[in-house]
């Protein structure tokens, strides 16, 4: 089969890229061509990144640009790489797209390049009604195909649910069991943007600290607002906030080897996310699950998938008018519940072993089959 993966212009790709939705795509781009695939990406390359070596994939760098984080000039930037991409891309059997205008550009112009498919990764924002010419509408959550369907009801038939893929070899438990008798660090893996809900955390940090002397937080991820971060005046307030306390902000992590000792030598994952109308899946989060940490997260709809409350984790209304105290009581729940800590983290691994790559490659290489012949009603 013919694979065309087209990417957004916001993000590099790997090994610079950082985003959920490049390292995906990348990942399954590489195992899809070693099924003897012909496959092709197409999206920004950082600079620095150096693919002389690699043969596997043929990749096709566009320019790109960096989010301005005003919505009418990023969709300007949007529909001119839209266009670009038509002519970079070669014929194909399917075509991935990841960016807001590129399925109705390919749609009108570029037949050629394979039957859509969609790979809705955000919250959708009433863009769906745009795509009723593509093949498939691929959500990675139920949240997300729910809300689809609320928002384009008439392409019900066409949403398919395919989540994101773990790989259970490089995101693994430690060899030696974690020792929670010393210092121990509760870890944050992601963007540093207001809807994450940081300022929760480190609000719920200061009280949970209080009663656990020995713990640390680590916060993962990138500020700047090229990156998909909140900028550096919403940074200096975290760091303000956190004066005084042991929260450490170790900036983004690419490497993905660097990335799951990341998770190896952390005791707990928390992640408070806020954003009702943003999170679609939660990658750091199914990351932290493979890697055997007990997880906290917020009670948005798309970890539904991931996590049933005090099973695979511990899961808080972040829409509490108290919403800090009770993210504070979790915390300390994992490091003083006899057993709890040990109980999560088995749970997590198992509930993550759903996710594992090849399975998903293969859900997502059955779905391009599908989307070449005519797409059947679905019950």
């Amino acid at each position: 089969m013919r694979i065309n993966i087209v990417l957004g212009p916001f993000q590099p790709m790997p090994p610079s890229g950082i985003g959920a939705v490049e390292k995906v795509w990348h990942q399954l781009a590489l195992l899809f061509s070693r099924s003897g695939h012909a496959v092709t990406l197409i999206g920004k390359v950082a600079e620095a990144d150096n693919r002389s070596g690699q043969q596997e994939v043929v990749v096709k760098p566009l320019k790109g640009y960096s989010a301005s984080g005003h919505l009418w000039l990023d969709l300007v930037q949007d529909l001119i790489y839209a266009i670009a991409v038509l002519r970079h891309i070669g014929p194909g059997d399917v075509v991935v797209t990841n960016s807001f205008w590129s399925p109705v550009i390919l749609s009108w112009f570029g037949k050629r390049a394979g039957r859509i498919i969609v790979h809705v990764a955000r919250f959708p924002k009433g863009q769906m009604r745009l795509y009723g010419r593509v093949q498939v509408l691929q959500a990675i959550s139920s949240a997300i195909a729910e809300e689809v369907v609320r928002q384009a009801p008439s392409l019900q038939e066409k949403v398919r649910i395919v989540p994101y893929p773990i790989d259970l070899a490089v995101f693994a438990p430690p060899l030696m069991n974690r020792d929670f008798g010393g210092v121990v660090t509760i870890l944050y893996v992601g963007r540093i943007h207001p809807e994450k809900g940081l300022e929760m955390l480190l609000a719920a940090f200061a009280l949970a600290s209080e009663k656990l002397p020995r713990v640390r937080l680590r916060v993962v991820g990138p500020h700047s607002r090229g990156a998909g971060g909140g900028g550096d005046e919403y940074f200096a307030k975290l760091r303000l906030a956190a004066a005084g306390l042991p929260v450490h902000f170790a900036g983004p992590v690419s490497n993905q080897l660097q990335l799951s000792a990341e998770y190896a030598q952390a005791h707990c994952f928390c992640y408070p996310s806020r954003a009702e109308k943003g999170e679609a899946f939660g990658l750091s989060v199914l990351e932290a699950m493979a890697s055997g940490l007990p997880v906290v997260v917020s009670g948005l709809a798309c970890f539904l998938d991931l996590i049933e409350n005090s099973q695979q984790g511990l899961r808080f209304d972040h829409r509490s008018d108290e919403a800090s105290l009770v993210l504070a009581e979790c915390l300390i729940s994992i490091f003083t519940v006899p057993g709890l800590a040990l109980r999560l983290s088995e749970n997590a691994r198992a509930r993550a072993e759903r996710f594992e790559v090849g399975r998903i490659a293969a859900d997502y290489l059955a779905l391009f089959e599908e989307a070449k012949m005519e797409i059947a009603p679905q019950c």
